[in-house]
């Protein structure tokens, strides 16, 4: 090897002429003036300073050559080191004979001369860095090189195991993403020896993740309107970031009118939402939020200013086989039930209306407790019925259509929506046994009121000729006055209803 210090056959010279040395010496004594040649090979090995594997040490540059650096250690051979080792970013080694460096001894090889290396330097330096950093629980700088099974390796100065699970708080959904990006991290395992690190991210995050929350529950008071994020969206309510720490609007305090849709119907991941900070559980760090608390709560002023008869104007909100719902003022709707929309006839609410129609309804109950309010259309006009009576009075001749033939009787549309019943025994006998069998639906008739009963919407009707239904028994006209017409007609409704009851004679028991 280039420039060792003294090689065997310097040493066989050096003993041979030590002894012609001894050969002058005509006394055979030893010569007490300079010391013996076992001394001095002593004296020789002594000023050779010891070197044990694993030290770093100071060496002299003593020789630069274009792809290597020969270095005096104090060792009794130099060592040389690859020049790539002390290049710089731009390959250029700035050394001259004469600098001292420091390199790391890594023993001899086979024929004595020593290993040495100026990139464990770096490296044994660096792992007492990072030995004292675990010690006192600080952090290191890295960044995320590549993917290996069960987790990451990390460029902190030395490849450190970074494994998936102490990526973050919640796994990857794309683990590459990572990949080149620079973080900090925390060791958690350390052996300098086996040169084993091992790093974790989320522990920071969390770290950091409990010190926005201590900052935020302090930060927020009951009663404050803050702006956040939606992150999640539940069955029992939406997740919102506040910005440290995430709070909770609950369904129920969402809206003041019960909300019967899943509440990401309503909003989206990610939605900017303003709230109300309700409540604040700095030891459990949780805050429960309100959407409906920033206004009023309707139902409060709503009897108030819609008292019961009040027509509203509003939009049909949703339509059902059972009604209609319109809303009446933000976040409260009214009912209108079907048999509340047509007074005459029944309606099939998805046939006449649609959603977002306006539409006009009276107010006809508000139910507070319950959070209901149930409107009318029909109740916009009179009801008809009430009007019948003195338009259809005992007596009158009206025409009609045959609707219907039931077992008991035909219904008669006299009007739009209203109906008569002619009973059995207000049929004119036909040849046939049974008096229906002359008639057919569709069919025109004349006939005659015998009675109105608005509560129960029915009318009576009858068929049977006038002068026939007054004559006697010889089949003469009847000479009774009206008084008595009235009663004779009162006498037959009676003895129908018995008649229908099963009853053939009221005074029967």
């Amino acid at each position: 090897m280039a420039g060792k210090k003294m090689d065997d056959h310097d040493i066989e010279d050096f003993n041979h002429e030590d002894k012609d040395m001894n050969t002058d010496n005509t006394s055979g004594a030893p010569d007490e003036e300079g010391p013996g040649m076992a001394e001095m090979m002593a004296m020789y090995e002594e000023s050779f300073r010891p070197v044990e594997s694993g030290q770093v040490v100071e060496g002299e540059v003593v020789g630069l050559e274009r792809d290597k650096v020969l270095l005096d250690i104090g060792y009794k051979y130099e060592g040389e080191v690859a020049a790539r080792e002390f290049a710089d970013a731009d390959g250029r080694v700035h050394l001259q004979v004469g600098d001292r460096v420091e390199v790391y001894f890594a023993g001899k090889d086979e024929d004595g001369y020593p290993i040495l290396s100026r990139e464990e330097v770096r490296t044994e330096k660096l792992l007492e860095q990072l030995g004292a950093i675990f010690e006192a629980e600080g952090t290191v700088k890295g960044r995320i090189i590549s993917r290996v099974k069960g987790g990451f390796f990390v460029d902190i100065g030395i490849r450190a195991f970074l494994p998936a699970s102490q990526l973050d708080i919640k796994p990857a959904k794309n683990p590459d993403e990572w990949i080149g990006t620079d973080h900090e991290f925390k060791i958690l395992q350390f052996d300098k020896s086996e040169r084993n690190v091992v790093i974790s991210r989320r522990v920071l995050v969390e770290a950091q993740r409990r010190k926005d929350q201590e900052e935020a529950i302090q930060r927020l008071r009951i009663g404050d309107v803050v702006a956040g994020t939606i992150t999640n969206i539940t069955d029992y309510g939406l997740f919102v970031d506040l910005g440290g720490i995430t709070g909770l609007v609950h369904v129920s305090n969402l809206s003041w009118t019960p909300v019967r849709q899943h509440p990401s119907k309503l909003y989206e991941t990610g939605e900017s939402i303003t709230v109300k900070v309700l409540d604040v559980d700095a030891e459990g760090r949780k805050v429960s939020l309100g959407v409906k608390q920033l206004s009023p709560n309707p139902w409060d002023t709503l009897e108030q200013n819609y008292p019961i008869g009040t027509v509203i104007e509003g939009r049909i909100k949703k339509v059902t086989d059972f009604g209609l719902f319109v809303g009446i003022v933000e976040g409260i709707n009214g009912l209108v039930h079907a048999s509340d929309i047509s007074w005459t006839q029944p309606v099939k609410p998805a046939e006449h209306f649609r959603k977002g129609q306006t539409v006009q309804a009276k107010i006809l109950g508000i139910d507070r407790a319950n959070q209901r309010v149930n409107l009318g259309i029909k109740q916009l006009s009179p009801d008809p019925w009430q009007e019948l009576p003195q338009k259809y009075a005992p007596g009158t001749q009206v025409s009609g259509k045959v609707v219907n033939i039931a077992e008991f009787g035909l219904f008669v549309e006299i009007e739009e929506g209203i109906q008569g019943l002619v009973h059995l025994s207000e049929l004119p006998h036909g040849q046939g046994e049974n008096p229906l069998e002359s008639f057919r639906t569709g069919q025109d008739v004349e006939a005659r009121v015998i009675e109105v009963l608005p509560s129960d919407r029915k009318i009576r009707l009858t068929l049977r000729d006038e002068k026939k239904s007054h004559a006697g028994g010889d089949g003469k006209k009847s000479t009774q006055t009206g008084t008595e017409s009235a009663e004779t007609d009162l006498g037959r409704l009676l003895k129908q209803r018995f008649e229908d009851q099963g009853q053939t004679d009221p005074n029967s028991e």
